[in-house]
């Protein structure tokens, strides 16, 4: 039997009960997020604020989830996912529903903000680190699956929630799916388990205190973090303002709606193929391709106007976004000590969190200078490029630590 079908073996099948929750979880998260975007045109209709402050909510929803994560991703070391991803479950469905209420800019800020503190952060990074734990062999697969439904969630959530603005109107429709979230996640949250005794590829036993990249995390984290947060500044621009680019170019409103659902479904198997991909080659190439891949269609996104050119460039932009965030937690995964599995994917995911608040509030305020948003994805091209600037620098530095320590070894 190979390492890898020992690996499988010893891999047991309730892990993927673990799979199927977090990704329901995270799908719901995600689109939590995604909300801001179908109400960006009605809010502008009822009280004329500016699209820059509209996407304010977002960069609260970002730094929301950026600064609980850090303190649930700690908790949820200490005294597992369970009953973080409980309170987190109910902390988002009641920040959707409040939105019901809402009537002033602050008012949708401090909303948005406790859905990301108090909800969304309690069940990405927990979730993730405990489906990590859970796998070794296939661990970029499973998270791979895992955030694939964070991205369908961000397609279908919005696209829902635009129908029902469509039927009941923006209000009672905040009301119905902040309803509709605590009936589908709260019974899930109570399937989770602890993960057992993980071990590290071909068998090898990983020490809590060491890690797969044999790189001081202390080193490859913050490392880590600052490729993340120009990563999501790229990303964020097509997130949270296609459909708004895609009406202001004719498309009716469901159409444009459709056009972030189909960056979404095509992100669900870009992040099963480049989860699939890092199991192969390594975390860190496959995210490198999956930022090269995201950052060379963005600024396409405001060079046509051509509905069906829009649908094409979602495709490619979805394949290549996906992979991003899946890649991204597996190198905090691999660059981290076991013991600190669940802060080290906060602490990436934290700067990423406020990569994606500045993407958003850039994008927004871009737009209302120039009065179109050309300028808004040129920014977002440009950060991804410093991205894979970074990225590359980062891969150099372990190969070339790792080839001098090996040499050292062979020499005593």
């Amino acid at each position: 039997m190979s390492n890898a079908d020992t690996d499988r073996a010893r891999e047991q099948p309730y892990g993927w009960v673990i799979v199927a929750v977090s990704t329901v979880a995270l799908a719901l998260g995600f689109g939590a997020g995604g909300v801001v975007s179908v109400l960006m045109k009605p809010l502008e209709e009822e009280f004329g604020w500016f699209r820059a402050d509209i996407s304010m909510a977002y960069t609260a929803y970002s730094i929301g989830a950026a600064l609980g994560g850090l303190f649930w991703g700690a908790l949820s070391d200490r005294i597992g996912a369970k009953p973080v991803a409980l309170v987190g479950s109910v902390g988002m469905a009641a920040g959707l529903a409040a939105l019901k209420w809402q009537g002033a800019q602050w008012q949708l800020d401090l909303l948005f903000f406790l859905i990301g503190a108090v909800g969304f952060a309690c069940l990405f990074t927990p979730l993730t680190a405990l489906t990590g734990m859970w796998f070794n062999a296939r661990k970029g697969l499973a998270i791979g699956i895992v955030t694939a439904g964070g991205a369908f969630g961000q397609g279908i959530v919005p696209y829902l929630g635009r129908l029902l603005i469509t039927e009941l109107g923006w209000r009672d429709a905040m009301l119905v799916l902040g309803a509709g979230f605590l009936a589908i996640l709260l019974p899930l949250m109570f399937l989770l388990r602890p993960a057992p005794a993980a071990a590290g590829p071909a068998g090898q036993a990983v020490p809590r205190d060491g890690n797969l990249w044999n790189v001081p995390h202390s080193v490859t984290l913050p490392w880590l973090g600052l490729a993340a947060l120009f990563c999501c500044i790229c990303m964020t621009a097509p997130q949270v303002h296609l459909i708004p680019l895609g009406i202001d170019l004719g498309c009716s409103p469901q159409s444009a709606a459709g056009l972030l659902l189909t960056v979404m479904v095509t992100a669900v198997f870009g992040r099963l193929f480049f989860g699939w991909l890092a199991d192969r080659i390594g975390g860190l190439p496959a995210y490198f391709l999956a930022s090269l891949a995201q950052t060379s269609v963005v600024f396409f996104f405001t060079q046509t106007k051509s509905i069906a050119v829009l649908y094409q460039l979602s495709v490619l932009f979805g394949f290549g976004f996906a992979g991003v965030m899946t890649c991204l937690l597996i190198c905090a995964r691999e660059a981290a000590p076991l013991r600190l599995s669940g802060f080290a994917m906060a602490v990436v995911a934290t700067v990423g969190w406020i990569g994606m608040g500045l993407g958003s509030y850039q994008a927004g305020l871009f737009y209302d200078i120039s009065a179109n948003y050309r300028l808004s994805f040129a920014n977002a091209t440009a950060a991804g490029v410093v991205n894979l600037l970074i990225v590359a620098a980062l891969y150099w530095y372990r190969r070339e630590r790792n080839s001098t320590q090996g040499k050292a070894v062979a020499l005593n």
